[in-house]
């Protein structure tokens, strides 16, 4: 099992950004971790890779996002800041896991990830991620 280590992530070439989000990836013991992000809540210029650090959730509080749409419009820096956000087991997979961020989805500050096993804490019901930007490979790519 992996745990208490940042996984570092790459951004994925922008063939496969969406319109709306982008993609950044790393492997897990053999297995494919995609983390997508909406492109409103990633710095710019964006940054080639991330850093994420998965741990269990213990508390039942009301987890609401920390940052919306709105607040970044009016005010573009509050995109530096870390993505913290839990998220609740959704359906079990052959190598991952998948979770959806708790709230309201017009909200959510990251896609639903399908989180390779051994970073589940053995298929923990709720997880807290947290997201750091690796401000020096910004506009690198």
């Amino acid at each position: 099992m992996i745990q208490n280590v940042l996984i570092e992530m790459t951004l994925f070439q922008s063939a496969k950004e969406t319109d709306n989000k982008l993609r950044w990836d790393s492997d897990i013991k053999g297995t494919k971790f995609s983390l997508y992000i909406p492109k409103w809540r990633v710095p710019k210029p964006w940054p080639a890779k991330i850093w994420v650090k998965v741990i269990p959730r213990r508390g039942e509080g009301d987890d609401q996002a920390n940052l919306s749409l709105a607040d970044v419009t009016k005010d573009s820096a509050l995109t530096n800041e870390p993505i913290i956000v839990t998220v609740i087991k959704c359906k079990e997979h052959t190598e991952t896991i998948r979770y959806s961020p708790s709230g309201n989805p017009s909200t959510w500050e990251i896609g639903e990830p399908y989180i390779p096993h051994p970073l589940t804490f053995d298929e923990a019901e709720r997880l807290r991620l947290i997201v750091l930007w690796d401000i020096i490979s910004r506009g690198s790519f």
